[in-house]
């Protein structure tokens, strides 16, 4: 497995694929408290040559009232639960090349802690979940970036963490562009990304982002990756070939906007909510044992061979997956 290495995502032809969103951290985690790796062994099957060969992996942590279901009862630990699932990721998928994430900030006591992550192979945050936490806000809550969160993100950018801008709220993106823009000017190279988040002038949804948010992150050469996930496109029971086109306007847009370059792919798939939680789950229009070929079929409607190797794996994997300097 590389984290974070030189990653050769093109040879003979064969187009690749990194998904910039999966929870497979936390489906790691979860299998770990219930003694049952059935379903991750089922999903080792999806992550190859052939389909998966990259990804964002990513360990969420929600508001405290919906950790409890899924915690079953066990104090939250962010360092001991990133350490548990980090490691069965490398026996899972040693193969796979991967960043490690970590969805919501809730739970990460200080900017030491951030550090002990760091040291642990933590590459990525999501500032937020949907809720709000000491750090700032998330779609569904109001307020923006605070003092600690400020601090918070600018000790991120000079460890080399990305900042991940999905979830956020209005105020707190807002309020993150202005410090990263700060930071910037003072010398420092925020990494910047969206990972899963849909236009919202195309379908105004709290987790989708407006044109003009897409617009000020230009001088990050940010990467977005374009949900595939039905409720971002539409509140309507639709056919699945008008979702997937619909899918594809929101890639078109962000190219539109920012150009070939700023665009990637992600599915947020949530089928194992299902699985492990018996949850109900929005409808997925990529089935994920055929997600490469999916979307080349698609993105060949729009885009020429180069420009859907930039969107499946290139932009991100030069945004990201580069190797550490010595």
């Amino acid at each position: 497995m590389h984290s974070l290495g030189i990653i050769l995502f093109v040879y003979f032809g064969v187009m690749n694929l990194i998904d910039m969103h999966y929870d497979l951290l936390s489906i790691l985690y979860y299998s770990y408290l219930r003694n049952d790796f059935k379903y991750v062994k089922e999903l080792q099957k999806y992550f190859n040559d052939n389909n998966v060969r990259g990804l964002i992996a990513n360990l969420y942590f929600m508001s405290e009232r919906e950790m409890a279901q899924e915690m079953m009862g066990k104090a939250i630990d962010v360092v001991e639960m990133f350490k548990v699932s980090t490691e069965l990721f490398k026996k899972y998928f040693p193969n796979i090349d991967v960043v490690f994430s970590i969805e919501g900030c809730d739970y990460i006591k200080d900017i030491k802690e951030l550090k002990q992550l760091y040291d642990l192979d933590l590459r990525s945050i999501l500032l937020v979940w949907n809720n709000k936490n000491k750090y700032g806000s998330g779609a569904k809550a109001t307020g923006g970036l605070t003092e600690e969160g400020k601090n918070f993100i600018i000790e991120a950018i000079k460890l080399g963490i990305t900042i991940d801008l999905s979830h956020m709220n209005k105020e707190t993106f807002i309020d993150t562009v202005d410090l990263l823009k700060d930071a910037k000017k003072n010398g420092l190279n925020p990494k910047v990304i969206v990972s899963h988040s849909n236009v919202a002038d195309l379908y105004s949804h709290p987790r989708n982002i407006t044109e003009n948010q897409i617009s000020s992150l230009s001088e990050f050469s940010p990467v977005i990756g374009l949900v595939s996930y039905a409720m971002f496109l539409t509140k309507e029971e639709e056919d699945t070939e008008v979702l997937k086109h619909k899918y594809l306007e929101h890639i078109k847009r962000v190219v539109e906007i920012l150009g070939i370059d700023a665009v990637g792919v992600s599915t947020d798939d949530m089928g194992y909510d299902n699985v492990l939680f018996d949850n109900p789950v929005e409808k997925i229009i990529l089935p994920y044992e055929k997600l490469k070929d999916e979307l080349t079929k698609l993105l060949k409607e729009e885009f020429s061979e180069e420009e859907i190797a930039k969107i499946l794996y290139l932009n991100i994997k030069n945004k990201l997956f580069r190797e550490e300097e010595k």
